[in-house]
């Protein structure tokens, strides 16, 4: 009799084994599913390059409105999303000397236009100069494509309300 009672424990115990490993196997494909739908959809978005100068006392308010400005789900006025790609350096002025570097950045936000390269031609091309958080200058260079133009604009846009 005792030889029974352990043997219905035993398979109420495989049962259970067996349902909490259906149950985890679920957990994980849901997870994988969202993983994947979650890397699909960054996939699509138009990636806008922005240049952080390290120098700028406001560096900690500038970040902390880029990461307040992704959760808006920013997007075009042709609907298309986008999301800002930063980039923080400690001296910004080589990176804009060197054309190759420069021409993939899309904003320029600096502590001052002292940092910028002494060179007409690039000065030219950087544009109109923005005022951001109150010290910090931006700018939107030229060879920016349309989209990405678009895009800079509309995170100064947001700067300019959401960071003083």
């Amino acid at each position: 009799m005792a030889a029974n009672t352990i043997g219905l424990q035993d398979c109420k115990h495989i049962h259970l084994v067996l349902s909490y490993s259906l149950s985890v196997n679920r957990v994980i494909l849901v997870l994988a599913l969202l993983a994947i739908t979650a890397c699909h959809r960054h996939g699509n978005e138009l990636r806008v390059r922005v240049l952080y100068s390290a120098s700028n006392p406001n560096i900690v308010k500038l970040r902390q409105g880029e990461r307040e400005f992704s959760f808006t789900d920013p997007r075009l006025r042709n609907g298309k999303p986008f999301v800002l790609v930063p980039d923080t350096v400690s001296e910004p002025t080589p990176v804009l000397a060197d054309k190759k570097k420069s021409e993939s950045i899309d904003l320029v936000i600096l502590k001052s236009a002292d940092e910028l390269p002494d060179d007409p031609v690039l000065l030219k091309a950087m544009g109109d100069r923005f005022s951001v958080c109150n010290e910090a200058v931006a700018y939107i260079p030229d060879w920016s494509a349309e989209e990405r133009r678009e895009g800079a604009a509309h995170f100064l846009q947001y700067l300019s309300t959401h960071c003083r």
